[in-house]
């Protein structure tokens, strides 16, 4: 009873420092770059690019429900991409709008989780999130080596690091099973508890990893080129947005700093929407390439609007889908 106590006690204190780091990034923010300032830029913004970010963001969640039907159907999951488009709309919703970070992921278990297959759904979903980061990592690589050599776009070198993307990834689901069963070992035997927890993390990802050896290589392809055209396609989200405010900088230069911001996002000291570390990190990286501060901060208020709009959307879907099933229900 008395550990029970002192985890709660342990995580209440968590909770409050979380907020505490929150407010402290926030209230930094908007004194280093006023809202007056922020609000100046952004009447200054065209309507049509960032109108078209919206269909673009619509695009990006369809590319991304075929992915995740690819890895639900390798689980034995009969359901449609339709049906997983509409899901994720709403998933994206209720994302915004809770604390929990992992609330997106455990929606989607709970609904994949057909015909009694808990466990293939909770597969699905974990290695949909692996696959999501491990693209993100790699192609903000590629964004970075691209910057170094003068932003020039080699097409044989783009073909070069797919090849050597796809067959890493081939060999990782490979080894992926007794990497897991070395990082459980490690976490059993580790008495540094930090460390401990970070081995339990890695032998949960590559348990996630592990149910999808038998992919042939003709499978990771689909995969792949799946998710990198929903990176390109958000990519281009942020090139339109960048275009509107008249903000001066590279597609090369975006490419490395969404890869960044993207990871940044999924740190655990966020707001709804992975509002903080992304508008500090987008000003540090921005301002850093001679951008000025208030053009840097409007361009993220206007990512996370972006973001505001699409999971209202799915908010609107999530509740005509609920008045049309009760309807039936009553007749």
């Amino acid at each position: 009873m008395k550990n029970l106590s002192s985890l709660f006690t342990r995580k209440a204190l968590l909770s409050s420092l979380k907020l505490i780091l929150i407010l402290a990034m926030l209230a930094g923010f908007f004194y280093y770059i006023p809202l007056s300032r922020i609000l100046g830029v952004m009447k200054t913004a065209d309507l049509i690019p960032l109108l078209w970010t919206l269909a673009i963001s619509m695009a990006a969640i369809y590319v991304a429900s075929f992915q995740l039907w690819v890895l639900a159907r390798k689980q034995g999951i009969a359901i449609s991409i339709q049906k997983l488009f509409v899901l994720n709309l709403g998933v994206r919703f209720y994302s915004f709008i809770s604390p929990l970070s992992t609330i997106g992921s455990l929606l989607r278990w709970q609904r994949l989780a057909v015909d009694g297959k808990t466990a293939e759904g909770l597969v699905a979903v974990a290695a949909n999130r692996v696959l999501d980061i491990i693209v993100a990592v790699a192609v903000g690589l590629f964004w970075a080596i691209t910057a170094l050599n003068q932003e020039n776009v080699n097409v044989p070198l783009i073909a070069a690091y797919l090849a050597v993307f796809l067959i890493f990834l081939w060999y990782l689901m490979r080894i992926s099973l007794s990497t897991a069963v070395w990082a459980e070992h490690q976490a059993d035997v580790n008495p540094n508890c930090l460390a401990a927890g970070g081995f339990r993390l890695v032998a949960r990802l590559f348990r996630s990893l592990a149910l999808y050896r038998s992919f042939l290589i003709t499978d990771l392809f689909i995969l792949t080129f799946a998710a990198l055209i929903s990176q390109l396609i958000t990519l281009l989200a942020y090139v339109l947005i960048a275009l509107a405010l008249h903000v001066s900088i590279s597609v090369v230069d975006l490419g490395w700093m969404r890869a960044l911001l993207f990871l940044a996002s999924l740190a655990p000291f966020t707001m709804a929407g992975g509002f903080g570390v992304r508008e500090v990190s987008t000003v540090v990286l921005m301002t850093g390439m001679g951008i000025a501060a208030d053009q840097a901060a409007a361009f993220s208020l206007l990512i996370y609007a972006r973001s505001l709009a699409v999971s209202l959307i799915g908010g609107v879907l999530e509740l005509f889908l609920f008045l049309f099933e009760r309807r039936l229900r009553l007749k």
